[in-house]
C-alpha cells in the first residue's frame, strides 16, 4: 500500500498481525535501509496489528534514494501522517538502530498518541555516537585493518570524515556508476567488520547496484547532515516521555551503538526497562531476536493492563 506525502515522495507500507490487535508502528533502521517482514514476526504479532512503512527514499518507497526534502523532521511528520490516514487513534511505536532516534523524536512531539516505546539498539544520534563509529579515535581502533582498508578506497581528504568523502562521491555527477558502488560496498564492508558480518562481495551485474547506492545516499544524506539534530541528539527533552511505558533491547557487544547510550537514555527515562543481551548489534543474531520477542510481548501485556 502507498501513501503520498510531501515533495513527491510516496511511502510504501504493509501491515502485519493481527488486525484487531494493539496497532504498532515498525521502525526500521539506516537511515537508508528498508523494512523486513520476517522483523515484524518477532513483535509478537498475535497481539500487535503492525504496521510497517519504508522512509522517505528507501525500500519500496518511491523515488528511490531521493534526498529532496529527505530530513528527520519531514519522517516524523510522515509516520503522523500515516496514523491519521490509517485512522489510528494512538499507538505503540517499535524503533530498530536508527529507527530508536526517530521513535523518540515522534514520541516528544506527539506524545498524546503513543501508548509506548520498544527500542533495539539504542540511537541517541548525539555527535559523540556518531564520531565513535566513523574517525579513527573511535571502534576503528578495535578493526584498524578494516578502517584502513575503507580509508585506502574512499580516499578522504586530510581531516575529512570518511562519510563526507563517500557522500561527495556519490553525489558527484562525474562520478562512474561502477566506482560509486565499489565506493559504497567499502562502506557497507566498514559497518560488517564492526558487525562480525561477511563483507558483501562485487556484484558484476550492474542491474543491482543501483539499490545499493540509493541506500548508501541516504545514509550518507543523513551522517554529513548529522542527522538533522542537534549535536546532542534525542537527548533535549526526553523527560517529558516520564510517563511512557519503554522497553530496550541492547546488546552488550554492540560495537555500533555503545552500551553507554543506554546509560544515557535510562538517566533521561529511569522508568526504562532493560533487556541487556549477549549480543551485538545486528538482528541476525538469534540472541537479539529472542530478546525482540520476549520484550514485545512483555510490553504487549503491559498495555493490556493499563487499557484494563
Amino acid at each position: 500500500m502507498n501513501l503520498p506525502v510531501t515533495q513527491g515522495h510516496v511511502l510504501h507500507y504493509a501491515e502485519f498481525g493481527n488486525p484487531a490487535g494493539i496497532p504498532l508502528l515498525f521502525v526500521h533502521g539506516g537511515p537508508g535501509s528498508g523494512c523486513n517482514p520476517a522483523h515484524a514476526m518477532l513483535l509478537h504479532p498475535n497481539g500487535f496489528r503492525i504496521i510497517q512503512v519504508d522512509q522517505r527514499g528507501c525500500g519500496q518507497s518511491t523515488p528511490k534514494g531521493r534526498l529532496l526534502g529527505n530530513r528527520t523532521a519531514a519522517l516524523v511528520r510522515d509516520m503522523e501522517a500515516l496514523r491519521q490516514h490509517l485512522g489510528i487513534q494512538h499507538w505503540a511505536i517499535y524503533g530498530g538502530s536508527w529507527g530508536t532516534t526517530l521513535a523518540l523524536e515522534y514520541a516528544k512531539q506527539y506524545p498524546q498518541r503513543v501508548l509506548g516505546l520498544l527500542l533495539r539498539g539504542v540511537f541517541l544520534a548525539r555527535l559523540e555516537d556518531w564520531e565513535w563509529f566513523s574517525l579513527p579515535h573511535g571502534v576503528a581502533q578495535q578493526f584498524p585493518l578494516a578502517y584502513q582498508t575503507l580509508l585506502d578506497t574512499l580516499s578522504p581528504r586530510q581531516g575529512e570524515n570518511p562519510i563526507n568523502s563517500l557522500y561527495r562521491q556519490l553525489l558527484n555527477p562525474r562520478t562512474p556508476l561502477e566506482t560509486a558502488y565499489r565506493y559504497a560496498l567499502a562502506w557497507d564492508a566498514w559497518e560488517a567488520a564492526v558487525m562480525g558480518l561477511p563483507a558483501p562481495a562485487f556484484d558484476p551485474d550492474a542491474t543491482h547496484w543501483q539499490a545499493r547506492l540509493h541506500r548508501a545516499r541516504v545514509y550518507s544524506h543523513y551522517c554529513v547532515n548529522h542527522f538533522f539534530l542537534l549535536p546532542t541528539g534525542v537527548l533535549p527533552n526526553l523527560t517529558t516521555l516520564q510517563h511512557l511505558p519503554i522497553s530496550v533491547v541492547h546488546g552488550v557487544k554492540d560495537q555500533v551503538c555503545r552500551f553507554a547510550s543506554v546509560h544515557a537514555l535510562t538517566n533521561a527515562l529511569p522508568q526504562t526497562q532493560l533487556f541487556a543481551v549477549e549480543a551485538g548489534h545486528g538482528m541476525h543474531e538469534p540472541a537479539l531476536q529472542n530478546a525482540v520477542q520476549h520484550a514485545a510481548s512483555t510490553l504487549h501485556a503491559t498495555l493490556i493492563r493499563t487499557q484494563l
